[in-house]
């Protein structure tokens, strides 16, 4: 009976540990260690190539050390940890790697997305990245990731393709877009032009509003923008604004009536250059479009949003 307690006993604790150690990331039990561990699980040379001996890792602390002018970027989608390693040859040229840990899927989607300019699957199938000129960038998980080999050769294009490729192998989460994005209308939508934030003074990055925060967006506020080819001349544009309550969303919604459109009583009126202007909330969610060229396309744009 008393090897049977003891077994009992063993088996119990077993379970206990068990349901602990699924708290525990796979690769270390914070972000520095488990960005280490990226940076640790290349290859120590590919062909000619040899990995720096040391590597160094940035917070928001001092993230404005080494990004100079581009810190505040990474720290409005809550930028953790960033180590940054290099590749050299006997030519004295480097490859720069850097893998920012940004906390959370939805933080690394808006980052990449932020930068882009086309999707290509230069890293993988399932990985959204964008590769021009020797620099790569791509997301997976909760991490974004840079690699830069400038000047481009043929030679550094494979390397960084294999870099890239090895980084991804060893992120093994899943990368989930935010909910938001979901929500956009698939018809006429330029995929490449879809950028996610939480943060104001990213909202003029397709049509310039406001220096201000006139559409009351905090670090509560998610915000998705796309561009619709609706119009040969020029895109219409998508604003999709979730706020963390209703009365957020009505405020910003008065907020922008007043001040954008000729007729704020209605949702839809003409505005700059014969442009069509719509804005609609539904509870905590406001819709805005903006340069249609006309009032139907307007409301289609604005009554596609699921």
């Amino acid at each position: 009976m008393t090897n049977l307690k003891g077994f009992l006993r063993f088996i119990l604790l077993f379970i206990v540990l068990l349901s602990c150690m699924k708290g525990i990331p796979a690769m270390g039990y914070d972000s520095t260690s488990r960005l280490k561990v990226l940076a640790q699980g290349l290859p120590a040379a590919i062909d000619n190539w040899n990995k720096s001996s040391d590597f160094a890792v940035y917070d928001s602390d001092n993230l404005y050390t080494y990004i100079n002018g581009g810190a505040e970027l990474f720290i409005s989608f809550k930028f953790i940890n960033l180590v940054s390693l290099s590749y050299g040859n006997e030519e004295d040229e480097e490859i720069m790697i850097d893998i920012f840990d940004m906390g959370s899927s939805q933080n690394a989607y808006g980052i990449f997305s932020h930068g882009r300019e086309t999707i290509d699957d230069f890293v993988g199938a399932d990985i959204e990245s964008e590769y021009a000129g020797g620099l790569l960038t791509f997301w997976k998980e909760q991490y974004y990731v840079s690699i830069l080999a400038y000047p481009e050769t043929e030679s550094k294009k494979l390397l960084v393709q294999t870099l890239g490729k090895k980084i991804a192998e060893q992120i093994r989460g899943a990368s989930v877009k935010p909910q938001l994005v979901d929500l956009l209308p698939e018809d006429s939508l330029q995929l490449h032009s879809i950028k996610y934030f939480t943060h104001y003074a990213w909202l003029n990055t397709y049509h310039f509003f406001s220096n201000e925060n006139l559409l009351n967006i905090d670090n509560k506020t998610e915000v998705v923008m796309a561009k619709y080819q609706v119009n040969a001349a020029k895109p219409a544009v998508l604003i999709v604004l979730q706020y963390h309550d209703q009365a957020a969303a009505v405020t910003a919604q008065n907020t922008f009536k007043q001040k954008f459109m000729t007729d704020d009583k209605n949702d839809y009126t003409i505005g700059v250059d014969q442009l069509w202007i719509g804005c609609v909330r539904d509870k905590d969610l406001l819709v805005i479009v903006v340069d249609a060229p006309d009032m139907e396309t307007a409301k289609r744009i604005v009554k596609g949003v699921e």
